[in-house]
């Protein structure tokens, strides 16, 4: 079994809601690392469940650990089995730049925006960087969970900030055009980083401490500073970050719905989107595996101690293929057409549109 319960059917939804949905360039903030090809002739799973879900982008996971020469490995073999099934016939593509995504949208394909959860893979050169938005970087996280030589997580019993070589780092990515992701960054370094950028950062994948006050979750104070300088907030469906009872009984699609809304009653609809952070297909034999390993290594994710496996994701949105249901949930609530479209994935391209400087 998966965490999806195997194979899932497109979601029925009624013409309206299937027309704003239609009508969206969906785009999921963060994908797990799970998806990335692990051989040269893997398969590559990320687009059919995508379609499932009407969805045309998302932000891949590409290097959460490891270091410069094994992370750029990882992304020359990504890019060559996407390029694979391209020169096969199917519409998928490493997306570079907004217009990549814009015209996936327009022809019903794929685009894989290459991202980092971790700037642990630049060691310690900035060029580094350079190198690695030539492979297709477009997406960095600063640090995950611990402190690394750009800045402290939020995993970290100190509050250190942004160091000096962060600094150059947040400098070198405004020069590029890469996204700065904050979502595992301490709030010290998260504070300093949304005042250091030239250009809006995001929080691509997390929860709010208004609703589970761990050090995992944003706060209020946060977003706002965020939003002040254009930034856009993905909301996560892992239901432990959801939810202080999340661990215990899991979480429904209205508590996440609830984050969307504070984030939209706080800074405005505009600065709030979607970054699902599910592992695609993870069977719950991979589940154990990481409960003994990940979790084990980062503990302070565990909130409390053990989970079971149909508790890890949002009960009904434990993949992008159900991706539908945020739509339909948001016109219920009474959102009007163009604000759940820019929750779907346009207040997000409005970002890339500025950041990579394509628009």
């Amino acid at each position: 079994m998966t965490a999806s319960g195997g194979s899932v059917p497109t979601e029925t939804l009624d013409a309206h809601a299937e027309e704003v949905h239609r009508r969206a360039l969906v785009f999921n903030a963060l994908v797990g690392s799970g998806a990335v090809p692990a051989t040269p002739d893997a398969d590559f799973t990320l687009p059919p469940i995508m379609h499932a879900g009407g969805v045309t982008g998302v932000n891949l996971t590409v290097a959460l650990r490891g270091g410069f020469a094994e992370t750029a490995r990882r992304m020359v073999r990504t890019s060559g089995v996407i390029d694979r099934l391209a020169a096969g016939g199917e519409d998928v593509r490493v997306a570079r730049t907004t217009a990549d995504l814009r015209e996936a949208k327009a022809s019903g394909g794929s685009a894989i925006v290459f991202g980092f959860q971790n700037g642990g893979p630049i060691e310690d050169e900035v060029e580094h960087l350079t190198a690695f938005y030539e492979l297709g970087l477009r997406i960095l996280q600063l640090t995950y969970q611990r402190r690394n030589l750009i800045a402290d997580g939020c995993g970290e019993p100190a509050d250190a900030g942004l160091s000096t070589f962060g600094r150059a780092v947040v400098a070198e990515a405004n020069r590029l055009g890469v996204l700065i992701d904050l979502s595992h960054v301490n709030a010290r370094a998260t504070r300093e980083t949304i005042e250091e950028s030239a250009h809006p950062v995001s929080f691509t994948h997390v929860n709010l401490t208004a609703y589970h006050p761990v050090p995992r979750n944003k706060s209020d104070e946060e977003i706002r500073a965020l939003a002040a300088r254009g930034g856009v907030v993905g909301i996560n469906a892992v239901a432990r970050l959801l939810s202080p009872r999340g661990r215990e009984r899991g979480a429904t699609i209205d508590e996440f719905l609830d984050q969307v809304d504070h984030v939209a009653e706080l800074v405005g609809p505009e600065h709030v989107g979607l970054g699902l952070d599910i592992n695609e297909g993870m069977t719950e034999e991979q589940f154990m595996a990481r409960r003994q390993g990940f979790l084990r290594e980062f503990p302070e994710l565990r909130f409390g101690g053990d989970f079971a496996f149909e508790h890890y994701y949002v009960t009904g949105l434990d993949s992008m293929a159900h991706l539908r249901r945020i739509t339909a949930g948001l016109l219920a609530r009474g959102w009007s057409d163009d604000d759940v479209v820019g929750v779907l994935g346009g207040n997000f391209m409005r970002l890339l549109d500025v950041v990579w400087g394509d628009a």
